[in-house]
């Protein structure tokens, strides 16, 4: 009987213990471990720089950006040529994904309680500068893009939510986009510091700010002449600033996206050499019959038949301009584009490895925007030393011989109505 007694006056005593706790601490039990509360701004940067690869290809299925413009297209049935649509052109993932995560860099380098810490912001770079630099530079040229595409965006009041109670910001206009775009780019410009890199983070340009200013002004010209018939008194003042600041004229200096072996394949890795062999895409006639009327060198370099082609495997001499042949784009009868597939050409396989590495923005498209540039009066120099320029770059790039035969064919167009472009990289 007593040790009943006991044994419930324990059980009461309990019972009062844990009704006295405190039951809404739990100690660090709802922490994850793998959810670090504090951003460091090098892996803030890496997972942004990931984002330019989607100016190549969106995915390893929805291959639209090539597609549009004539490099690609479809070889097995028709989704995307006929109505020339994508399965999908979203911004949203920029804003909260990309874009946000370079305002982060920003404002922790900015912060007076974050920006000299060891650990979280200076491993990208000792300077803050440079960290806000590169950051402004990468999110003007995303943004860039996405204005191209779209036109009006939300600009000015974007991100305001939180801080400023703005859910339902203003779409600004192309032009008042474009004009904050240029005073980023001049302020980050003028911010780079070439005594300090970036760290091995910035999978762009290895942390080279020398390459990271080029990239700046390079960027600022593209832009410019994108408004030159627009607002030539703008164009003009803001391309002479940047050419004069100096922009990406060497292949070693331009912006390339390689591909890696674990979580970004090249786009055309699994269409090419995948087990299944999905025939999904292949050369597009456009861009074959261009190089076949221009007798192309670099037609051998970016295409290819025979054993070491990926559609027909067709017979016939690969170094034969007549034996290349591309899809028509947009068919809509699938037969005809199956049959077409089997006597295409194919992407040569340095583009269809895992590790393919794909120009972004070459060296070649740089020197075109310059001698176009003046050509248009932008600038002062010689249009047809910059168009060799170029296309010498583009040539090298694709590590294709003939380019001063190529120009001695094909020198510059001087009736001024963008045949420039028949070059183009």
């Amino acid at each position: 009987m007593k040790i009943m007694k006991k044994s419930i006056i324990a059980a009461l005593a309990l019972a009062a213990s844990l009704t006295s706790c405190n039951f809404s601490d739990f100690g660090d039990i709802n922490v994850s471990p793998n959810s670090p509360g504090t951003p460091y701004t090098n892996l803030l940067f890496t997972n942004a720089c990931f984002t330019v690869r989607n100016f190549i290809s969106a995915d390893s299925y929805d291959y639209w950006q090539p597609n549009h413009v004539g490099y690609l297209a479809e070889s097995g049935n028709n989704q995307f040529g006929s109505l020339m649509t994508t399965y999908e052109f979203d911004t949203r993932g920029y804003y909260y994904g990309s874009m946000k995560i370079l305002n982060k860099v920003i404002e922790l380098n900015q912060d007076e309680e974050t920006k000299n810490d060891e650990v979280t912001v200076k491993p990208l770079c000792s300077s803050n500068e440079n960290q806000i630099a590169a950051a402004l530079t990468l999110r003007a040229f995303i943004m860039m893009h996405l204005t191209d595409c779209v036109g009006a965006l939300p600009w000015s009041e974007a991100w305001k939510g939180e801080s400023d109670d703005i859910w339902f910001p203003v779409f600004d206009s192309q032009q008042d986009i474009y004009n904050a775009l240029f005073k980023d780019l001049e302020d980050a410009y003028g911010m780079f510091d070439e005594s300090a890199k970036l760290s091995n983070a910035d999978i762009l340009f290895k942390g080279n700010i020398a390459r990271w200013k080029k990239f700046n002004a390079t960027i600022r010209m593209d832009m410019a002449l994108r408004i030159s018939d627009v607002d030539a008194a703008t164009a003009k003042s803001k391309f002479s600033a940047a050419y004069a600041q100096g922009g990406i004229t060497e292949v070693a200096d331009q912006l390339n996206y390689k591909y890696d072996t674990r979580a970004t394949s090249s786009p055309l890795y699994p269409v090419a050499l995948s087990p299944s062999k999905n025939l999904a895409w292949g050369p597009n006639a456009m861009i074959v019959d261009a190089l076949k009327e221009y007798k192309d060198p670099r037609m051998f370099t970016r295409f290819t038949i025979g054993e070491g082609a990926y559609l027909g495997k067709r017979d016939g001499d690969p170094t034969d301009f007549e034996s290349y042949y591309g899809i028509t784009f947009g068919l809509e009868d699938n037969p005809t584009v199956i049959a077409q597939a089997k006597a295409s050409c194919s992407v040569t396989e340095k583009y269809c490895v895992q590790d393919a590495t794909y120009g972004l923005f070459t060296a070649a498209r740089s020197l075109f925007n310059m001698a176009e540039a003046v050509q248009r009066g932008l600038i002062a120099g010689d249009a047809a030393d910059l168009y060799a320029k170029a296309i010498k770059a583009s040539f090298a790039f694709e590590e294709t011989d003939g380019a001063d035969e190529y120009i001695a064919a094909h020198p510059l167009p001087t009736d001024n109505e963008g045949a420039i472009s028949h070059a183009a990289d």
